[in-house]
């Protein structure tokens, strides 16, 4: 086949559901997304990697290999060696916990030249030649591996919002008259100040305390209209004036770090709300993002502009569940965040040669979690509330559709062109624990948890509203002394086994025992509520291979949830559907030898991918690559054979030709 790839763009949408997208394009939105898919191969049976959550999903995808493989079996991974409860668990998000071999690496080894943008657990680089920006967390400059739960740490810091009102996790100051500014242009009648206390949320180091100022004025006939933030008191100093509802340029300024370092951090802040007398005012500032120490090499970093993006770590899921900010902000939030993704995809490409490029977006699953409950008619009866929901999902997604927009204009012609995502997304269902199962059944003993109070806070009323019913910790935990099982993580239940865990109670020769009775437990349980099993699907660690899944990263049982019960995805089967959602991935493809317009029907596995980019492109296999050549997706699935039989005849030719050495054609041979 003359005409193939010579490189390829894989371009990853967390959760992004391909059956919604074309929903969109029939309305008449996403022109990109429909160019590629009218252009190239849409696949309709797209499957995951089990448990449906992103790090299992995205290292598949980079490896070509299933969970138990490359180890990550879970959005976090159980501490060997420890007591096999939630508190020894902790978020998968590095590459020195995968076990397989990512495709860039594989490359990167053979010369040829990768960019990694953004692509979850990607961090550290082993590339020798390779550039990587982040990978550290969900967004560049988040760090989550080795957190516990979703916690995340965020350089330089995270969200911050000030506020006269009282909003949970804000900073709340008030107003006093204004003394002691130079330079403003005009002071106005009784001009206002606050001290603003920075707060530096869930930042990775300390910085020195630090004072902002925040001066509001009256420059019209209806009261208070504009607020200033500065570092100082000098207005020549200020970051930025704002009226109601407009968002600053972004600012460039340094932080003193609690040892003395200074670090210099880029932010934007939006004025959402100043009364006319000053008495009600929300200043929202974005995570203030460190502008290097983020990438491989280091000096890259500098070389990305991006007058409009942020960071945006978290991606306002934070402000929006806590009620600082509306709807509008939060998709603004993530248009600025998909903005300087995609001026850091144009940045990398063009001033870099590059054979491989890889890059993740979050946006998508971020709204999943917080707003696809309310977009089912179904489950929310608030047509109001029901159409902004659908709004945000569409700006989302337009949002998306120009990252790729500008992505593909500095793609050539010879690029295959991938859109993948990680997992689907169902809405919310009835809630389930599995202590619901296996307390009545004798295999688990409960007891308070201490520091109880803790999780009516912030941070635990996020985790509810993002992941789904149940999930916010609960009041009771295992008593590891007396409980045979011990439920984990999404889908995982260990076994509390003698000599291999520190305070287990069953004996080896009753494992299998055990093994079963918890599977019982789990099938045969009907929720009171709906009369319904939650449960699935309930195999033994052995059975379990059957998923993908196996060694020793995994519990002794492995369980999933019917769609309707639960969160959205993780203890879901990649074919679950519900309501408006489905578990099945995007994944389309367009370039040179692929067909144009054809919609895929067979079963395709996220574990296809990466051997069919190196069977189209040209590139080694990495060593651990599983999956299959999705070789329905090509205008000549035989384009190989043909080469090889053109290459047999070609060599054929120079052999006779050589076995006539210095002969003409036409002298006769001589006979013996």
């Amino acid at each position: 086949m003359a005409n193939v790839p010579k490189r390829v763009a894989v371009i990853g949408l967390d959760c992004a559901l391909p059956h919604l997208i074309e929903k969109h394009i029939a309305e008449g939105h996403l022109p990109t997304f429909k160019k590629l898919i009218d252009e190239g191969v849409i696949a309709e049976n797209c499957l995951g990697t089990f448990p449906t959550v992103t790090p299992p999903n995205w290292a598949t995808i980079a490896t070509g290999a299933r969970a138990g493989t490359h180890g990550i079996t879970g959005f976090h991974l159980h501490e060997p060696g420890t007591s096999p409860v939630t508190a020894n668990t902790r978020q998968a998000f590095s590459s020195d916990r995968c076990q397989a071999e990512f495709i860039w690496d594989a490359a990167d080894k053979a010369g040829k030249k990768c960019i990694v943008l953004n692509y979850p657990g990607a961090w550290p680089s082993n590339m020798k030649n390779g550039i990587m920006v982040g990978g550290t967390g969900l967004s560049v400059g988040e760090y989550r591996d080795g957190r516990p739960g979703l916690s995340a740490r965020i350089t330089l810091c995270a969200d911050q919002l000030v506020t006269t009102a009282a909003y949970p996790a804000a900073i709340r100051s008030e107003f006093k008259p204004a003394e002691g500014w130079v330079s403003v242009p005009e002071m106005g009648d009784e001009p206002l100040e606050m001290a603003v206390e920075l707060r530096f949320p869930a930042a990775m180091q300390k910085p020195a305390d630090t004072t902002w100022y925040v001066l509001v004025r009256k420059t019209g006939d209806n009261g208070y209209d504009r607020a200033t933030l500065s570092p100082t008191k000098d207005f020549n100093d200020s970051f930025c004036t704002l009226a109601v509802g407009e968002w600053c340029r972004k600012v460039v300024t340094n932080i003193e770090m609690g040892d003395g370092v200074e670090r210099e951090v880029f932010f934007r802040c939006k004025l959402l709300e100043l009364s006319a007398k000053a008495e009600d005012f929300r200043l929202f500032i974005t995570a203030l993002a460190e502008t290097s120490g983020w990438s491989s090499p280091p000096e890259v970093a500098k070389e990305i502009v991006s007058e409009e993006g942020t960071l945006a770590p978290g991606g306002g899921v934070l402000g929006y569940v806590l009620e600082w900010f509306d709807s509008d902000t939060y998709v603004e939030i993530n248009e600025q965040y998909s903005r300087w993704l995609g001026d850091a995809a144009v940045t990398l490409l063009e001033e870099n040669d590059w054979d491989v490029f890889f890059v993740h977006s979050q946006s998508p699953d971020w709204t999943y979690h917080i707003l696809m409950t309310e977009m089912d008619p179904a489950l929310c009866p608030d047509e109001a509330r029901r159409r902004e929901a659908w709004d945000v999902h569409l700006r989302i997604y337009q949002a998306q559709d120009r990252m790729l927009a500008q992505i593909l204009q500095v793609l050539d012609k010879d690029t295959l062109v991938i859109l993948v995502s990680d997992h689907g997304a169902t809405p919310d269902g009835s809630a389930f624990s599995p202590y619901d199962c296996l307390v009545p059944a004798g295999l688990t003993a409960l007891q308070e948890q201490q520091g109880g109070p803790e999780w009516v806070s912030a941070a635990a009323i996020m985790v509810e509203r993002v992941i789904g019913p149940g999930a916010r910790a609960m009041a009771q935990v295992p008593d590891v002394k007396k409980s045979k099982a011990i439920p984990q993580r999404e889908i995982h239940v260990y076994i509390n086994l003698k000599g291999r865990d520190p305070e287990g109670i069953v004996e080896p020769e009753d494992y299998e025992k055990v093994q079963q009775q918890i599977i019982d437990a789990l099938l045969g349980y009907v929720d009171p509520e709906t009369g319904k099993r939650p449960v699935a699907l309930a195999l033994s660690k052995q059975d379990a291979r059957i998923l993908g899944l196996h060694g020793d990263g995994m519990g002794d049982v492995i369980y999933a949830l019917y769609p309707s019960f639960g969160g959205q995805h993780g203890h879901i089967l990649p074919t679950g559907q519900w309501g408006i959602g489905s578990l099945k991935t995007l994944l389309t493809m367009t370039g040179p030898g692929v067909k144009r317009g054809h919609r895929l029907h067979r079963t395709v596995w996220l574990t296809d991918l990466v051997p069919t980019i190196c069977y189209l492109v040209n590139l080694p296999l990495p060593e651990h690559a599983e999956g299959a050549v999705i070789y329905q997706a090509f205008k000549d699935p035989n384009f190989k054979l043909k080469e090889i039989g053109k290459l047999k005849d070609g060599l054929a030719r120079m052999q006779t030709a050589l076995a006539r050495g210095a002969r003409e054609p036409w002298d006769k041979h001589e006979s013996a």
